[in-house]
Order: structure tokens, then C-alpha cells, then sequence
């Protein structure tokens, strides 16, 4: 059987991928929240229509050239953004005094199964001699 070579797909040059992106960001209806603003920006950015949410850091703030997105196509593309990304620059960059929302009074106390693990976690030799195993006896609680 004689082998038949099919064209290759050809895909857009980089900066046309991105302009893409950027393009889309605009485009859709993208939902962006601030989740924290120290040490770096952490938001939430979620699409209603498609009912997704996807969490981008951006450590270097105002560039978004080491920034990450939880998103199938900024993990699978390697642009280095997605629309996540460049809508969350956006909005950052219309809203230099942004604020996260404050947290709940004692939100932040751990409880039930977290406290138990602090509490092995306290039992545990010093960190000079720690192994992995070692670490692995405080999570247990997570499974009893």
C-alpha cells in the first residue's frame, strides 16, 4: 500500500495566534474577578456562557509575559497567553486601585480535617530529617 503524504495543517504565526487571543478577549463575555493582589495578581476569569472559570497569575504585573492561566489552551498552545490572560491584563490595567474582596471574619482558621493535620504536623521530627513518608502521615487525615 503506497503511502499517501497529506499537507500539513499549517497554523498561524505566533503574534497572529495572540492577536487572536487578544481579539477574543474582547469579543466574548469574560467575567474577571480578583482573587488576591499580594504577592502577585491572582483572578478568577469566567465565561457565563460556556459556565468556565480559569484562575491567571501574574507575577510580574503590568507585563504579562511570565503569566499563567489554568486553561486548556494556554497549557497546550505554548503562546505564552490565552484570552484569559490578555482580558485580565486588560481589566487590571482599567482598574489600577483594585481591591480582592475582603475575607470573611475567621474564614481563613483552618477546621476539621485541616486542623488534625496541623496537629500531626506538629508531631513530626525537625525538617532536617524529614522524608517524604514522613510528610505523607499528616495528609492521611484527608482519607480516613
Amino acid at each position: 500500500m503506497a503511502r499517501v503524504d497529506r499537507p500539513r495543517e499549517s497554523r498561524p504565526p505566533a503574534s497572529e495566534a495572540r492577536a487572536e487571543r487578544r481579539a477574543r478577549s474582547m469579543e466574548e463575555p469574560l467575567d474577571v474577578r480578583l482573587k488576591a493582589a499580594e504577592p502577585y495578581p491572582l483572578l478568577e476569569v469566567r465565561n457565563p456562557i460556556h459556565r468556565t472559570a480559569y484562575l491567571v497569575m501574574l507575577p510580574e504585573f503590568p507585563s504579562a509575559a511570565p503569566a499563567l492561566c489554568t486553561c486548556t489552551d494556554f497549557a497546550r498552545r505554548d503562546l505564552g497567553t490565552c484570552k484569559h490572560i490578555e482580558a485580565g491584563v486588560r481589566w487590571l490595567v482599567a482598574r489600577p486601585d483594585a481591591k480582592p474582596p475582603p475575607t470573611p471574619h475567621g474564614s481563613a482558621r483552618p477546621t476539621g480535617v485541616w486542623l488534625e493535620i496541623d496537629r500531626r504536623e506538629k508531631e513530626l521530627p525537625p525538617p532536617a530529617r524529614l522524608t517524604g513518608r514522613d510528610l505523607a502521615r499528616p495528609g492521611e487525615a484527608l482519607f480516613a
